[in-house]
């Protein structure tokens, strides 16, 4: 029952990383490798409004720093994109190059700032429960939900929105799109700030489990690729499902073996689907 609960609850902050990072390759080709970056902004930007702009001051405040953490992240992403990015985006060296320098600079800017020393916010719940035996906090049981309505608009929105649809017809065809009236440089815009948005989510809700320090970008950029590898670039269903059956093999390797060879046993894993599914999981198919 352990190795579920946590599987479920890494698997959700996975799933929100990896789904951002494969929505904006689909529909930009934009290989973002300060993705990670988002996430630990999320993290920090959490913390510096909490602690700093209300003064710690209870849940609602934690719950104001998180809503405008993540639509400070969105921000971020947005300058990133129009300053740096939008004019050569169809270079794929170019935008991994810049992105990388990106996050590059911001983790030694949170170092000149924040030193190496760990940071972490209050949680949204407090308290733990035993579930069949299984000591689980109170947190960990509200990643799941909160991941799976997050995901459920996001489908929701590109389904049943215009703004939505305009989004899935770029990433089936840039031309065929502005055949038909779209604008993909706003439409790609709106997937940054969507796409960042995600991160910002998952590295608020992860900063209340574990502490953050200026270089977890890396380790959650790292995760987030493998994760639309083998869920398949492009398919966001395929991010979903690669994120949790990633999460549940690095957690039982944990509790069967160690922690030391989870890394080793997902990333054999990985290539062993890749072997058999070379597009992944579910990559003949588009969001």
């Amino acid at each position: 029952m352990e190795i579920l609960v946590f599987a479920l609850t890494r698997g959700a902050v996975y799933a929100l990383v990896a789904v951002g990072f494969v929505l904006v390759f689909s529909v930009g080709g934009i290989l973002n490798l300060a993705h990670g970056t988002l996430f630990m902004l999320g993290a920090y930007f959490s913390y510096i409004y909490f602690n700093y702009l209300f003064a710690a001051s209870g849940t609602v405040a934690l719950l104001l720093s998180i809503v405008l953490a993540i639509l400070s992240v969105s921000l971020v992403a947005l300058a990133i994109y129009f300053g740096l990015l939008r004019r050569k985006i169809n270079s794929i060296s170019y935008v991994m190059v810049v992105s990388l320098a990106v996050a590059l600079f911001v983790e030694q800017l949170m170092k000149v700032y924040f030193g190496v020393t760990s940071t972490s916010v209050p949680p949204l719940l407090r308290g733990s429960y035993d579930i069949l035996g299984a000591r689980v906090l109170a947190i960990e049981l509200l990643l799941l939900p909160i991941t799976f309505v997050t995901l459920a608009l996001l489908w929701a929105f590109l389904r049943s929105t215009r703004t939505g649809r305009a989004i899935e017809a770029v990433a089936q065809s840039r031309d065929g799109a502005i055949l038909i009236g779209i604008n993909p440089d706003h439409v790609l815009a709106i997937t940054v700030a969507i796409s960042a948005a995600l991160a910002g989510l998952a590295g608020t809700l992860i900063s209340s489990l574990v502490t953050v320090v200026p270089s977890i970008w890396s380790y959650w950029l790292i995760k987030a690729f493998a994760i639309a590898i083998v869920g398949g670039l492009g398919s966001l269903p395929g991010a979903v499902i690669a994120a949790f059956l990633l999460s549940f093999i690095e957690i039982a390797t944990t509790f069967a073996i160690s922690d030391q060879f989870a890394d080793l046993v997902a990333l054999v894993t990985i290539v062993t689907i890749l072997v058999f599914r070379p597009s992944g999981i579910m990559g003949t198919r588009r969001i």
